[in-house]
């Protein structure tokens, strides 16, 4: 045995003991899943009546949704999943493996690579929890890593995990406790995409569709004021680009913040971790930013910070003849055009070309102030119930910790 399977070894037989429910005091006992695992190995051809799914890490998805609108092509068979039965990719391309269950209430087909199971003598959702998202499993896979790009979870290796399992009675309890605050996650996050689309189609609403003039939604209080005045991004701002600095021109203090861009932009200036005292290029609190390179491009901030220095991926919008927060959300509603613009380079990028020449409708400046002030209040909505949303799975996160034990470290 080498001397890494020997530190595994010790490190495997000193567990913390979880949390237990009241009533609940047993030990829980490692145990291989070999007993508990019945693989099955049912396979139909390619022109199978079942419909074709994927077991993804976004869940047990059909096909052709996951692939954008078609299946993939399988010349020989696929393996069968019944109804209640797990699921799941025997390779990943880091160590982390999503195991699924079939809730479809039908078979489904699946690519015959994966290895299909179900349990005997141990809760199915227990254990979806504790393969999904328990640190002792993810410990386990981290260590079928061989070499190479992919780690492969052969179904033969996961029979052989000792697994931590408590009583069958504590398995339920813990099983029904973590569904339970997953289907109240689930509940606020379709609120959450509820207000979101809200806000998109007051969006829609309130700002003129390409090649109109007026919007379809107007305030009451507007609806004589005329037409909106046609103009350009060019005429009612000025545009800020950043600036590359290198390492040496920033440090963990300075007089302002630096953003090299948008993976290190936060409206906390706590979390800052660049400063520099290179003032050139800087955008002011009240400006825009916007990504203009990357993958992000066309992603946009309202800045509260004080002063910052932008690096290239950014650049900053800063108006001097209309409203400030009504183009904020012009522009978020704008924001496919921007990734369209960028879409036909080897890497997605905006120039300052196609940000001045964008065109845009302004209404009178009491109508921009009132379609900012809806907008905002609905964003401000959005941003609470996101805090909600967050703070359930921080809580779901301290629970999983207390639930399941925990390997205790050992020196090698």
């Amino acid at each position: 045995m080498s001397e890494r399977e020997n530190t595994t070894a010790r490190a495997e037989k000193l567990i913390r003991s979880p949390r237990h429910f009241p009533g609940f005091n047993g030990k829980w006992d490692r145990k291989e899943l070999r007993p508990y695992l019945v693989q099955h190995s049912e396979r139909v051809p390619a022109d199978t009546d079942l419909r074709i799914y994927s077991s993804s890490r976004e869940g047990l998805l059909p096909q052709d949704e996951y692939y954008g609108g078609h299946n993939r092509l399988n010349e020989g068979e696929y393996g069968v999943v019944p109804d209640g039965y797990f699921v799941y990719r025997h390779m990943s391309d880091d160590t982390t493996f999503k195991f699924n269950i079939n809730n479809t209430g039908q078979p489904v087909a699946v690519s015959k690579e994966y290895p299909v199971f179900k349990t005997d003598g141990v809760d199915p959702i227990f254990l979806r929890y504790l393969l999904n998202e328990s640190r002792p499993f993810k410990q386990f896979a981290a260590g079928q890593r061989k070499g190479g790009t992919r780690t492969r979870l052969y179904f033969k290796a996961l029979c052989s995990w000792r697994a931590p399992l408590p009583g069958r009675f504590e398995q339920e309890r813990i099983a029904e406790c973590l569904a339970s605050v997953d289907a109240l996650i689930e509940a606020e996050i379709e609120k959450l995409d509820a207000l979101k689309d809200h806000k998109q189609g007051l969006m829609q609403q309130l700002f003129p569709a390409e090649g109109e003039s007026l919007p379809t939604l107007r305030f009451p209080e507007f609806s004589g004021h005329g037409l909106w005045s046609e103009t350009t991004l060019e005429a009612v701002i000025d545009l800020i680009s950043g600036l590359h600095l290198s390492p040496a021109d920033y440090s963990e203090s300075g007089a302002v913040p630096y953003f090299t861009g948008p993976s290190d932009f936060t409206h906390n200036v706590e979390q800052v971790t660049k400063w520099t005292d290179n003032t050139a290029n800087v955008a002011n609190a009240g400006d825009i930013l916007v990504t203009v390179k990357g993958s992000g491009v066309g992603e946009l901030w309202d800045l509260a910070l004080r002063e910052v220095s932008l690096g290239r991926q950014l650049m900053a919008v800063r108006t001097h003849a209309c409203e400030t927060p009504f183009l904020f959300q012009f522009l978020q509603n704008r924001r496919s055009e921007f990734v369209a613009m960028a879409s036909g380079n080897l890497i997605p990028g905006l120039s300052r070309s196609d940000i001045l020449g964008m065109k845009l409708y302004l209404p009178q400046p009491e109508e921009q102030k009132a379609i900012s002030r809806c907008l905002s209040s609905v964003a401000l909505l959005i941003s609470s119930q996101g805090s909600i949303v967050d703070g359930l799975k921080k809580h779901k996160q301290g629970l999983l910790q207390q639930l399941f034990p925990v390997l205790d470290e050992v020196d090698g």
